[in-house]
């Protein structure tokens, strides 16, 4: 156990290598938090709307955020934030979820509708220079986005649609195209959410209301799975020592008492031994000048 505390909806797991600290979400209560392994508690900041994913940048104390009122960055010292850009600032039923940052640098983000019914979200991906395009779209519930060792593929989650799809990537330019069905996960228990994917290659998928944590194969088979004590996991990420700890995020959200009973830790931080370490998280690259 990371941290035993009950988060609504907790979420996107990242890990800074240089401060050996480990941030994540709460989506529903728009609060980021920040813990460093050798201390109790998480620092709790507040960010005022829902933000559902966070990124490094080349300052230790400041972060990117993908929140509903767009992509801002995230002074840690004092809260404050800066406005970037919002794609979605003309849907208003629609927010940016999950994302994570390129092996150049860039900053991709999925949204969603918020009822996850109707296929309206996109793939966004955020250059240096504020200009983001809109790279992908027709998804129910944007999620997991991770890239293999050699950036050859990105991966990308649509929950609702139970697949995990693979694109080729090209690195130099950040094109993604030729998108297939790297897993089509139906057949597992729970849906998945969101990914990482380690230093050997194999992509590892939290599963929400499937209590657990698989190991997919760079082909798409599914050849672990691993049970986590809580029913909702929503996302990996690798941390600690030679990045050889998975933190495991967790919700809380629309589970009865008698499931609260049934899964105390559910919100909660959770930590175990990977065999395989994980791949360094990579800053978001700004190339223009912002004051936060």
């Amino acid at each position: 156990m990371f941290w035993d505390g009950r988060a609504t909806l907790g979420e996107g797991p990242l890990w800074d290598t240089r401060t050996g600290t480990l941030y994540w979400v709460d989506i529903v209560e728009a609060t980021v938090f920040a813990q460093a392994v050798n201390t109790a508690q998480p620092t709790r900041i507040d960010v005022q709307a829902q933000v559902g994913c966070l990124g490094l940048t080349n300052d230790p104390h400041m972060l990117i955020a993908g929140m509903r009122t767009g992509w801002q960055l995230l002074d840690l010292r004092t809260g404050g934030r800066t406005f970037l850009a919002n794609p979605e600032a003309d849907r208003p039923a629609c927010r940016l979820n999950d994302g994570s940052v390129d092996p150049a640098g860039r900053f991709w983000t999925g949204s969603l509708e918020d009822g996850e019914t109707r296929p309206e979200g996109r793939l966004y991906r955020l250059d240096g220079d504020g200009t983001h395009t809109t790279v992908d779209e027709g998804f129910y519930c944007s999620n997991g986005i991770d890239w293999s060792p050699d950036g050859r593929w990105m991966y990308f989650v649509d929950s609702r649609a139970d697949l995990i799809y693979r694109y080729a990537f090209d690195v130099e330019t950040g094109q993604a195209s030729a998108r297939q069905i790297f897993a089509d996960t139906s057949s597992l228990p729970g849906i998945p959410d969101g990914l990482r994917v380690d230093s050997g290659g194999d992509v590892w998928c939290a599963f929400w209301d499937g209590a657990h944590v698989t190991r997919f194969t760079p082909d798409g088979a599914a050849v672990e799975r691993v049970p986590v004590p809580v029913l909702r996991p929503t996302s990996v990420a690798f941390g600690g020592p030679g990045l050889q700890t998975m933190y495991i995020t967790s919700a809380s959200l629309g589970l009865t008492p008698s499931q609260l009973k049934e899964w105390p830790l559910s919100g909660a931080v959770l930590e175990r031994d990977a065999w395989t370490p994980g791949q360094p998280a990579t800053p978001f690259r700004l190339t223009r000048e912002v004051t936060v």
